[in-house]
């Protein structure tokens, strides 16, 4: 855990994760079964750096699936200026025992999330840089404002075909 050897470091990633909350899960495993990729909701990022998650159920049973698995999270929202990619080694933890709270809200057991712990080993934050306007990219985005705000067209309150003359047969 190179990247969280300091507690603000770990703190900053946090407040990161809490920003998103959202992100998607990619299986690196080679098995036959295993976890889909799909989209996850972070929980928690608890002080030993280990993230918590929900994921969807798969579509055939939990302990069919490897049960520790290395995976890739990429947390991105529109709207935000950063994003997050995260991995590192996932373990499914007991989806009974650990999702109790979820027992009202889901109708059957396969609406019911899985609980998914993994130890972040890499992360990777990036802050795309903006890109400034040269004077050229400047006057030619300012005309076409200036078009858009001074050109007017004439609109019809009726349709084209109503408008044409009506020939007689």
């Amino acid at each position: 855990m190179k990247v969280m050897a300091t507690d603000s470091n770990l703190q900053f990633i946090r407040e990161k994760i809490y920003q998103v909350r959202s992100a998607i899960m990619y299986s690196m495993s080679n098995e036959v079964v295993k976890m889909p990729n799909n989209i996850v909701t972070a929980i928690r990022v608890d002080d030993e750096g280990q993230l918590w998650f929900f994921s969807k159920r798969p579509v055939q049973f939990v302990s069919e699936c490897e049960q520790t698995f290395p995976a890739r999270l990429k947390f991105y929202r529109k709207g935000v200026s950063f994003f997050l990619e995260i991995s590192g080694k996932a373990t499914i933890m007991s989806s009974a025992a650990n999702v109790d709270v979820m027992k009202d809200t889901a109708k059957s057991i396969n609406e019911k999330p899985v609980l998914i712990k993994m130890s972040m080993t890499n992360v990777e934050y990036v802050e795309p840089e903006e890109r400034k306007k040269n004077k050229l990219e400047m006057a030619l985005e300012n005309g076409y404002n200036w078009l858009l705000k001074t050109v007017a067209f004439h609109r019809h309150s009726k349709p084209v075909l109503t408008r044409l003359p009506q020939s007689s047969i």
